[in-house]
């Protein structure tokens, strides 16, 4: 046996409180002399003068910071554009969208850069989620963590609030059933939903309150955390690796290495964009019908995850697995705190053994779930569904690579990562399967045909 893995653990667990306490205030042990004070302003660590050879790498951070920071530029100019002809009210607002695609000059073309800068603004934010975690970037940075898990929260809710505004068929059904799922949180769901849509259907005040926080208080939020953000990353010393393990790495002066090529990644994902809007078209439905929904409706693909599961369990799917999930990314930073190569993808060689063998239990178990679930047609037992379906399959498979592979290797990183890696399997795992969803929600091959010849 192994009790280091639980040793650590039930020690991270006593020092919780005095971790909270130090690592949300950093710095904040020792009253600073005012040049300190001078040196902790915005301006100045905005860049470090010198950055290590290390971060100029491609494959360090794959620049996704700096991707995503940019595609919310990019939506911030092109949204102030079309709210100078986006009316936003039930009569008008269908309409002022195709006057913006059909007759504004250029309308097409900024509309087309507002959705796909914003898909893949959520894309690029989760894929750095991923990467802070996979590298163990969180360490040490607690309160950056904290914030960071805040700019994801504000950017799905841009996304989602912004869905709504085209007041189409499409975005009015699918914000309708995103919206229904609250309805599984015990206590706060009902009230939630409705100080959400102004009432318990989507109407006139859910468009003018989803228009309100699109527009103003949650990009005024994100520019907010973002800044902060920004600024503790110089602060914290830059990447994590140097910093905590206090390892002497050559540097080089930030201009030019740096800039000039944080300036091409700029300019490449500028022309990216452009280029996507050109070729693809923003796609505007027909006018909303409210009382014939399409069959299937789908939430936005970053919530289909969350409607898949709730198909299976609106108990274990609609709040158990989410707050699981959530409850995780939390506490990460304050439960796992091994400094042993920290800012290295995936950990040591025993953390990358752990991933791989959890990545392969979690495909093969996600296969043997779904195949079993769709094979059984269901159960009309709610008590036997919440039990026995892949969302709780998978959550009890994470919990299990959780505790063997700290068990087995000793390492609070290796059971983190692990029971991530199959956590992020099942997400993947059920946003495709409700991607595959037909009429009735029954699953269809990408080559079968839906009922109707469609």
């Amino acid at each position: 046996m192994k009790p280091s893995f639980f040793s650590a653990l039930w020690s991270n667990l006593k020092s919780l409180p005095q971790t909270c306490r130090t690592g949300l205030r950093p710095g904040g042990e020792a009253a600073p002399a005012p040049s300190q004070r001078l040196r902790r302003n915005f301006v100045y660590h905005l860049h470090a003068l010198k950055v290590s050879e290390r971060a100029l790498h491609p494959l360090t951070t794959l620049g996704l910071g700096l991707i995503t920071a940019t595609l919310f530029f990019v939506l911030v100019v092109t949204g102030v554009l079309l709210m100078i002809y986006y009316v936003p009210t039930p009569r008008a607002a269908y309409a002022s969208m195709q006057d913006i695609q059909y007759a504004v000059a250029f309308g097409g073309f900024v509309r087309a850069l507002h959705r796909w800068a914003a898909h893949g603004m959520v894309l690029t934010i989760l894929l750095h989620l991923a990467r802070v975690i996979f590298t163990g970037s969180y360490r040490r940075r607690e309160l950056n963590w904290i914030m960071g898990l805040g700019l994801g929260a504000c950017t799905l809710g841009l996304a989602f609030t912004g869905y709504l505004l085209p007041w189409d068929q499409l975005s009015f059904w699918a914000v309708s059933v995103s919206t229904a799922m609250l309805d599984n949180l015990p206590m706060i769901g009902g009230g939630l939903k409705n100080l959400l849509l102004g009432g318990e259907i989507v109407s006139a005040a859910t468009l003018l309150r989803f228009y309100t926080l699109h527009v103003a208080l949650l990009p005024a939020l994100l520019l907010l955390l973002m800044a902060f953000h920004f600024w503790r990353i110089r602060k914290d010393g830059g990447l994590v690796a140097s910093s905590v393990l206090g390892e002497d790495e050559s540097s080089l002066p930030a201009w030019p290495h740096l800039v000039l090529r944080e300036a091409l990644l700029v300019l490449v994902v500028l022309l990216s964009v452009c280029l996507v809007s050109v070729w693809v078209a923003a796609p505007l439905g027909i006018p909303p019908d409210f009382h014939a929904p399409g069959n299937p409706e789908k939430a936005p693909w970053y919530f289909l995850w969350v409607q898949e599961m709730v198909s299976y369990s609106s108990v274990v799917g609609g709040f158990v697995f989410p707050g699981l999930l959530l409850l995780g990314l939390l506490l990460l930073p304050f439960l796992e705190r091994e400094d042993r190569a920290a800012g290295r993808w995936f950990g040591d060689r025993r953390c990358r053994r752990a991933i791989v063998v959890a990545l392969s239990a979690g495909v093969v178990a996600l296969v043997i779930f779904e195949a079993g679930f769709i094979s059984a047609g269901g159960t009309a037992d709610p008590l036997i569904r919440d039990i026995f379906n892949p969302a709780t399959g998978m959550l009890v498979l994470a919990v299990l690579a959780f505790g063997l592979a700290g068990w087995l290797t000793g390492s609070t990183r290796s059971a983190f990562l692990s029971g991530f890696v199959v956590m992020l399997v099942a997400v993947a795992g059920f946003t495709v399967m409700g991607l595959l969803r037909g009429p009735d929600w029954v699953f269809y091959w990408p080559w079968e045909a839906w009922p109707g010849g469609y």
